[in-house]
């Protein structure tokens, strides 16, 4: 099959894959500084408010404002799922991926006010609610955005990819899913005790000390395998049909 009607969609594709990459680490990054609190002051006016007007458009403008590196990366993730989606348009569970995909990405660009408001507000429960909220939707958009790169690599002919895909999908789905098991057990410990069971007080009182480096590990290593993928997908792209052609 001649390739050349494919290449101007392929080539959006490859800038999409791109936009995935380099998104995928800043968003985890800017995120997590805004919940942590240092927020962007060495850069000057994202550490301060831009606008001062009152009402709930001047509060969520200001808290944009301070969150600003992370609506950046949020949106720089979610140019490259509308960049993928024009590929094979035809492919319902292709586009059924990345819509769903796209649909959390928006739902952690409307989250993301909460990182700042907890970190000024933290003794607020639905600040507290909206940050975990963050979280689950974060977790839930690793595991579309694999799902994405499943039905990518299906649809190219690289049968290295497609077994390297579905192993690296299997491992990140038992992490995320460890993951997200622990984050349940720690949410639930803290707003039900009476309800935990006492094993499990006693495991999470064990695992307290190295519990953010546990965390941080199952956090990157999902990131850091879904990362391959996407370039690995580029690649099989480049070499297979522009290369070749």
């Amino acid at each position: 099959m001649n390739p050349a009607p494919l290449m101007p969609s392929l080539a959006r594709v490859v800038r999409g894959l791109s936009a995935l990459f380099w998104g995928l680490p800043l968003a985890l990054l800017t995120c997590v500084k805004t919940a942590m609190g240092d927020t962007w002051r060495i850069f000057g006016v994202w550490g301060t408010p831009l606008w001062r007007s009152r009402g709930v458009a001047g509060v969520l403008l200001d808290a944009y404002a301070v969150a600003l590196p992370g609506l950046a990366a949020l949106a720089l993730l979610l140019y490259g799922l509308r960049s993928l989606v024009r590929f094979q348009p035809q492919e319902r569970v292709w586009t059924g991926a990345v819509e769903r995909a796209s649909v959390l990405n928006w739902v952690l660009i409307g989250l993301l006010p909460f990182a700042h408001w907890w970190n000024v507000r933290p003794s607020q429960p639905i600040f507290l609610q909206g940050l975990g909220l963050l979280v689950v939707c974060g977790i839930g958009f690793m595991l579309a955005l694999n799902g994405v790169l499943s039905r990518l690599a299906a649809m190219l002919p690289d049968e290295v990819l497609r077994s390297d895909t579905r192993l690296f999908t299997r491992v990140n789905g038992w992490l995320i899913g460890i993951l997200a098991a622990l984050l349940s057990l720690e949410w639930l410990a803290m707003v039900l005790p009476a309800r935990v069971p006492l094993v499990l007080h006693v495991f999470l009182d064990d695992v307290s000390e190295s519990r953010n480096w546990l965390f941080t590990m199952l956090a990157l290593l999902p990131l850091a395998l879904t990362m391959t993928l996407v370039w690995k997908a580029k690649e099989a792209i480049l070499a297979s049909v522009f290369r070749g052609h």
